[in-house]
């Protein structure tokens, strides 16, 4: 059985704190009042969710693919 590499263990960590910046950047993009300036901090936290998920996915695609 193979073992994970420090490098997995940190990809895959690293993958999942992408995931919860995201979802604290667009909760507290939320709670600012309304107007245009409110657009940037959305769309940086659907980026961060967006590029964790692709992560995760590539991570657990390798993990499988080592089994």
């Amino acid at each position: 059985m193979n073992r994970l590499k420090l490098t997995d263990k940190f990809k895959a960590i690293n993958s999942a704190l992408f995931v919860v910046i995201g979802i604290v950047i667009i909760v507290r993009s939320a709670t600012m009042a309304a107007g245009l300036h409110i657009w940037l901090p959305l769309l940086v936290g659907i980026s961060f969710i967006a590029f964790g998920i692709y992560r995760i996915r590539f991570v657990l695609n390798y993990l499988r693919g080592r089994q």
